[in-house]
């Protein structure tokens, strides 16, 4: 071979060797600066540590988080130094659910229906289990309003949760935008839940909305297929083993602590337990979540309403698709056997809304 061929081969080979360098050291440097999102998302999606053996917890290698930790921190506090505070004051209506929610019979081919217009009474507040976490302004008792919430003018509607919650959301704020003028604050967001507060924390982002947002009177809940896993305890300690009793602990921990807040905020909470799945295993994680659910929300004078009924499932039955009152099967849930349709989110966001009174509002549309 020439000795000029064999030297542009060498060349070429430098060349590749140090584009083939420079990436390895490239992603290296985005692993080391983005490595607890990697490991709480490794954590989600397989459920188990993913500590890097040996240089996991090396100050050297921690660092990079902590760095990324602070330019986060930096861009927070720059995008906040630009938005003003809404200094809004508004005299809320002070409302208690009911301990009973009828299911109402919804014609799937007609627009969401009406609630109804209703007047508050105003009763004492139930007692409640758990201590009022401090604020600076102390709750306004809750009302008693027969079987339903009561929003008034200026009140606004705060949404949590899951993929669930994200299908359902833009319906009820539609209608409740349309025909009520009450506001909506969506925080909906897919592969979300409890057990992970690591990769999204909701106890905490409830906390910061309803101190951000004091026309917030109604927050409504609606989670639970990504928390039947085992979860996660802290640094170098074992998972908690779902459903075991210290799982179960932590878990009604924070269910406790979104519920604390709402009540210290006087704001009223419903609830909704999650449906059957078509996977059996996952379907009676869900009946267990409900569960939990449905005691803790009973515990401080709140309400909890499992989408079952809504969708026709009779005890751990599941199905696909929904008989109308004309006598016809529409579709209701994706092929996954998690998610709704458009007619099941139409329906959840239905049943929803028909548990909501309203005072003093003019209804604009149908």
């Amino acid at each position: 071979m020439p000795a000029s061929n064999s030297g542009q081969l060498l060349r070429v080979q430098l060349d590749a060797a140090k584009a083939l360098y420079a990436i390895v050291v490239v992603m290296g440097i985005l692993f080391w600066l983005n490595q607890d999102s990697i490991k709480l998302y490794c954590q989600q999606k397989y459920h188990q540590s993913c500590e890097l053996p040996l240089v996991g917890q090396a100050p050297a290698w921690r660092f990079g988080a902590s760095l990324t930790a602070a330019l986060g921190a930096a861009r927070d506090s720059f995008i906040a130094s630009l938005e003003r505070d809404k200094q809004v004051v508004a005299a809320p209506a002070t409302t208690v659910l009911a301990p009973s929610m009828p299911v109402v019979t919804v014609d799937l081919e007609q627009p969401l229906p009406a609630a109804r217009p209703e007047p508050v009474h105003r009763v004492a507040e139930p007692g409640a289990s758990a201590p009022l976490p401090v604020i600076q302004q102390a709750p306004v008792p809750l009302a008693q309003t027969g079987s339903s919430v009561v929003l008034a003018a200026g009140d606004q509607v705060f949404l949590v949760g899951d993929s669930l919650m994200q299908g359902v959301a833009p319906h009820l704020a539609n209608s409740l935008r349309k025909r009520y003028q009450i506001n909506t604050v969506n925080l909906s967001r897919q592969s979300t839940g409890l057990a992970y507060p690591g990769f999204f924390n909701w106890p905490q982002t409830v906390a910061d909305t309803l101190a951000r947002e004091p026309n917030i009177r109604l927050m409504v809940v609606f989670l639970g297929p990504n928390d039947p896993w085992d979860m996660p305890q802290g640094k170098g300690k074992p998972f908690l083993r779902f459903k075991s009793a210290e799982w179960e602990v932590a878990y009604r921990a924070r269910i406790d602590a979104i519920l604390e807040q709402a009540r210290a905020r006087n704001v009223q909470v419903i609830w909704v337990g999650p449906p059957n799945m078509n996977q059996p295993r996952l379907s009676a994680a869900m009946a267990y979540l409900s569960g939990l659910y449905q005691q803790q929300t009973a515990l401080f004078g709140q309400h909890f309403v499992s989408a079952n009924p809504f969708l026709g499932y009779p005890d751990e039955q599941f199905s696909f698709t929904v008989q109308t009152p004309e006598g016809k099967r529409v579709k209701v849930r994706y092929d996954d056997g998690v998610h709704f349709t458009i007619t099941g989110q139409k329906m959840i966001a239905a049943q929803v809304l028909s548990l909501i009174s309203f005072t003093g509002l003019t209804v604009t549309g149908h």
